[in-house]
């Protein structure tokens, strides 16, 4: 097996969009690309090909078995996929502190009968998620749907479980197939209120998170660049997180059409640093903000 590593710098996005496209839609020959966070061995059908972040370009269709190991946890997770030649199959997984906290996805692809057709087929853990594709609702996995091609973006929502986002591309004459796993939510037990004696207070209920008040629009007003504008988001509103990961602690939520100024320093492909209140920073997914530099 001939292996090549790369570092991709952020991992997660480079991912995605690579899952798109075509090695060489004339070759025999299929490519995978593997990556975890934190950092995991690799072995592809029982042999190790290394550390995360692997690519390899020149292997032979057909299903294969991906093992990962997290260096730090040494916890394990399994997964086959299927690929196609001339294709990029990509695979990430989220290590969590245990395995119902950790999130994955792969992404692969099935040649269709027509050349100028797209498709997506999409599989869950747990099942019954909620899918919207581009902010547009599509009911509930599994699901198989035609699709135009080009660039998507799947929103998963589960009761339970912590939301996920997974930027794909989608190339003529290929069904992308989407297999994906989401992280259970830590669920704290409302706490029963007691009758305030001199010895004991009522209980504090948990803090509930909600979206800053709307910025007042002004012609006049001119927004320093660096800033980030907010899109357009299917729940009417973007968390803001305390570290730039989908299991952070959320700060607060913020409005589309909101803009906030931005700090590079931590800002990565994926998530962008804001100040959502004067002097408070924290990271917002870039799949629904607009950079201005």
């Amino acid at each position: 097996m001939k292996t090549n590593f790369i570092r991709l710098i952020p991992i997660l996005v480079f991912s995605v969009l690579l899952a798109g496209c075509d090695l060489n839609p004339f070759a025999k020959k299929a490519g995978i690309q593997v990556t975890a966070h934190p950092e995991a061995n690799v072995s592809i059908n029982g042999q190790s090909v290394g550390k995360t972040p692997v690519y390899i370009d020149n292997e032979k269709a057909g299903t294969y078995t991906v093992q990962m190991t997290a260096v730090d946890s040494g916890q394990t997770w399994e997964g086959k996929v299927n690929l196609l030649g001339g294709t990029l199959t990509t695979v990430n997984r989220e290590f969590g502190d245990t395995p119902d906290k950790s999130h994955s996805y792969s992404l692969s692809f099935e040649k269709l009968s027509s050349s100028k057709a797209a498709a997506v087929s999409i599989v869950s853990l747990p099942a019954n998620a909620t899918i919207s594709i581009d902010g547009k609702p599509q009911g509930f996995t599994p699901l198989s749907v035609d699709i135009d091609s080009g660039p998507h973006v799947f929103t998963f929502t589960a009761p339970g479980f912590q939301d996920k986002i997974v930027n794909a591309s989608v190339q003529p004459g290929y069904r992308l197939v989407l297999n994906f796993t989401m992280a259970a939510l830590d669920i704290t037990p409302t706490p029963t209120p007691t009758i305030a004696t001199p010895s004991a207070g009522l209980v504090t209920p948990p803090k509930t998170v909600t979206p800053l008040p709307k910025q007042a629009s002004s012609s006049a007003t001119v927004m320093t660049k660096p800033y980030v504008e907010i899109l357009t988001t299917p729940t009417g509103w973007l968390k803001v997180r305390e570290t730039p990961s989908t299991t952070a602690t959320e700060l607060a939520k913020v409005n589309p059409g909101d803009k906030f100024p931005y700090k590079a320093d931590l800002s990565t492909g994926s998530w962008y640093q804001i100040e959502y209140v004067t002097g408070q920073w924290g990271f917002i997914s870039s799949s629904y903000a607009k950079l201005f530099k």
